[in-house]
């Protein structure tokens, strides 16, 4: 908890100025203001672990109680009180640190249903392995996550519940983001809601089949899905190999995103156009897999191919649109804050939902494009104010809540992001128009 390790900073401060300012008087308000700070300290272990804030926090506090006895001492030097003012530094960072990347805590789901997860690779004979029609060497392989309504609730699971690639995971989003490693260390820790691989619930769910931002996860997407499932919807959240930032291939191995903004406007549009066509058609080899029943996945057995939604963060809100554009087995779109690059006369007689980032620079192309899908079909825009780019995803729950970044309503954009999301599924599973009163609690609607 980012309070507690600001707690800790706050406590191992006034201990050392304690210290310093009462040298030769009683121990006793040193003792007492020390002796809350560590046990502060103990508490963060116990609730944190071994987080690179506290390891920092327990040797800063180290260095306190050096210092601190160096004080009682009576013999302060001139390099007591540098260190003294060193170690006061190093704590503001750390407590600067703490704020900024706070541990991942992914809020509990707010729906009646138990939520499982449970990933796997699949393969698409029918094209090469960069999603095009090659030579047929290597076929596309095409990783996923699927959270659904379960049974019977388990053990939460990892965050992300391969261990063994969580390193090629957090270091690969690190290099996309240009960030330090250290920025994503909580979601290798941290856990979710979910347990793996519980048995599915009885029935038929509808099903959102998502794809996220470029060079970005699927699994920044899980407190967004665990929310839907937790309403009776099951979500299948892709990754795109070569555009994700570190997809799982068939046999083992890893693909890294090989897209590169070059500086180049023109080439670099292009270059999204053909990602988002690629990632259309991942969508729709994950409905064929659906329609045969052979997705090898007990919770899609469940799954309803009458009731099939595209959805999609950034680019991936781009590829949703081009999926049902292409794909008439989609019965509604989600884009949630991404640039439709479909063609500008698109009309897909759908219902199709926008979420908009209120916490934005403006963007009147992007705006241009989205009245157009306004005024030609069955679509509603929802403006989020206070949610930033990020914040629709689990960055809003990794970062501080930062205007432009992730927005001051950041670790609640998920949430609103899944509430709107099920407005449009109730509309496509009823047949009717979206509630526009349900969309106007959660945002601005037009």
């Amino acid at each position: 908890m980012p309070w507690l390790d600001i707690a800790v900073a706050v406590g191992l401060i006034a201990t050392l100025l304690t210290a310093l300012t009462t040298r030769k008087r009683s121990l006793t308000p040193v003792s007492a203001v020390g002796g809350a700070a560590f046990i502060l300290l103990g508490v963060a272990w116990w609730v944190e672990g071994d987080r690179w804030q506290v390891i920092a926090l327990t040797v800063c506090g180290a260095l306190v109680a050096g210092l601190a006895v160096w004080a009682r001492s009576g013999r302060l030097t001139v390099l007591s009180r540098v260190a003294s003012v060193v170690v006061v530094a190093a704590l503001v960072v750390v407590a600067g640190a703490a704020w900024g990347l706070p541990p991942l805590r992914v809020p509990a789901p707010s729906g009646p249903q138990a939520v499982g997860v449970g990933s796997t690779v699949w393969i698409d004979d029918a094209r090469d392995a960069h999603g095009g029609h090659g030579d047929g060497s290597e076929s596309r392989s095409i990783p996923a996550t699927v959270w659904y309504p379960a049974s019977t609730s388990g053990e939460n699971a990892a965050y992300l519940p391969d261990r063994g690639r969580a390193a090629a995971l957090t270091g690969a989003l690190s290099a996309q983001y240009g960030m330090p490693a250290l920025v994503f260390d909580s979601v290798a820790r941290g856990r979710a809601n979910a347990a793996e691989d519980t048995p599915p619930g009885e029935g038929r769910f509808p099903v959102v089949i998502a794809s996220p931002g470029s060079g970005s996860t699927r699994w920044l997407m899980t407190s967004w899905a665990e929310e839907l499932a937790s309403h009776g919807v099951i979500v299948v959240a892709l990754d795109h190999p070569y555009d994700s930032a570190s997809a799982e291939l068939a046999d083992g191995s890893t693909a890294d995103t090989e897209l590169v903004a070059t500086g180049d406007d023109e080439r670099d549009q292009a270059a999204a156009d053909a990602a988002a066509a690629i990632r259309a058609q991942d969508i729709s080899a994950v409905i064929d897999r659906i329609d045969r029943g052979d997705a090898g996945l007990p919770a899609l057995d469940h799954a309803d191919p009458s009731l099939i939604i595209a959805a999609g963060h950034s680019l991936g809100g781009a590829a949703a649109i081009e999926a049902a554009r292409m794909d008439d087995r989609i019965r509604g779109v989600v884009d949630i804050d991404g640039m439709p690059r479909s063609p500008a006369d698109t009309d897909l007689g759908r219902p199709v939902l926008f979420l908009v980032a209120g916490d934005s620079d403006p963007n009147p192309e992007y705006d241009t494009t989205v009245d157009g899908f306004l005024a030609r079909g069955d679509a509603e825009r929802v403006t989020l104010d206070g949610v930033a780019h990020l914040g629709f995803v689990d960055a809003g729950l990794i970062l501080a809540p930062l205007p432009t970044i992730t927005g001051i309503r950041g670790p609640e954009g998920p949430r609103l992001s899944a509430q709107a999301t099920l407005v449009l599924v109730d509309a496509v599973t009823s047949g009717g128009p979206a509630d526009l009163k349900a969309l106007r609690r959660i945002g601005a609607v037009g």
